[in-house]
């Protein structure tokens, strides 16, 4: 019985580990994909409201067909009124939301690969601060001296790569716009963990996600609607039809990130997600004419300089 139980957990966490890397994978597509909308469409909120409208109407039918999933929802509300849970912890969508919508506006501008550093520099400076404020479901880690010079580390990775096409506007200003999100995106995957340890159900996490997310960026689009005074917000025909499926991306990235978090913990997970964000961010780039030739020397070494930060960050919370 306890060789079962040893080989059940060892496979547990090769699995977790390995979502972890896909994860990243996904998210380096989605942003590709939800980029591609941007163009089209000519507005990154319009790219973001249908990857998450979109998701939020696939997980909603989830929710009303599936009991375990909608069980899993009703264990959210029963955690809530029972104090286990904390209205803030319920709140990640809100930093995805905002993901999604930097991701949309700023890829076109600088490409996958520095967007992509720029939200791990983000994610492994801010792991600091939700390990030490013990946000995520492993509780309180504490701050040592390594882990604050891999993220000082990983910062200069970003500034590195954010400024191999020259330092003016339109480059730095989305890399610091997905440096702010990947920090947000630290938190997101904290509370995530809480939740799904609270409701047992990482689709359910990941559907309260996609809810605050899709409320997060109508209220946004709202402002903007009137305040510009733009009232053309369809979809252009000519958006490929593989560009639409962000939202669906969305959803298997958040669910895994809402199971596998659990087991692996923050950074850790981070460490391999960021595997998976970077090298498949530069294969998108490489194949992708458009972006092609923002893929220099020193791009790759600020991508490079950016995962050495967070692989010793990982190592060091590890130990």
């Amino acid at each position: 019985m306890s060789t079962t139980t040893e080989v059940h957990s060892a496979r547990v966490q090769f699995l977790a580990l390995a979502g972890a890397f896909s994860s990243g994978a996904m998210l380096a597509v989605q942003s590709r994909l939800n980029g591609v909308v941007s163009e089209h469409s000519g507005r990154p909120l319009m790219a973001a409201l249908w990857s998450f409208g979109s998701g939020l109407v696939v997980l909603t039918i989830a929710v009303l067909v599936t009991a375990p999933v909608r069980r899993g929802v009703l264990r959210i509300i029963e955690a809530l009124r029972a104090g286990r849970l904390k209205w803030w912890q319920c709140i990640g969508g809100f930093f995805g939301g905002l993901l999604v919508a930097v991701q949309a506006w700023s890829v076109p501008i600088v490409g996958v690969a520095i967007f992509s550093v720029a939200v791990v520099g983000g994610q492994t400076l801010n792991g600091l601060l939700v390990d030490r404020l013990g946000l995520g479901p492993a509780g309180v880690h504490a701050v040592t001296g390594v882990r604050l010079l891999a993220a000082i580390v990983a910062v200069v990775g970003v500034v590195v790569a954010s400024t191999a096409g020259g330092a003016g506007e339109f480059s730095l200003l989305p890399a610091v716009a997905a440096f702010l999100v990947g920090a947000g995106m630290a938190v997101q995957q904290a509370v995530n963990g809480r939740v799904s340890v609270a409701n047992k159900s990482p689709m359910a996490t990941t559907w309260q996600n996609f809810l605050v997310g899709t409320v997060t960026l109508l209220v946004v689009s709202l402002v903007v609607l009137l305040t510009s005074g733009t009232h053309d917000w369809t979809l252009s025909s000519d958006v490929p039809p593989w560009a639409l499926t962000g939202g669906l991306i969305g959803i298997v990235f958040i669910a895994i990130t809402s199971w596998a978090v659990r087991i692996t913990g923050v950074l850790i997970f981070g460490l391999l997600a960021v595997a998976g964000q970077l090298l498949t961010a530069v294969g998108l780039d490489l194949i992708d004419p458009a972006a092609r030739d923002r893929i220099g020397a020193q791009l790759l070494i600020g991508l490079l300089i950016t995962l050495v930060a967070a692989v010793g960050a990982g190592l060091a919370r590890n130990r």
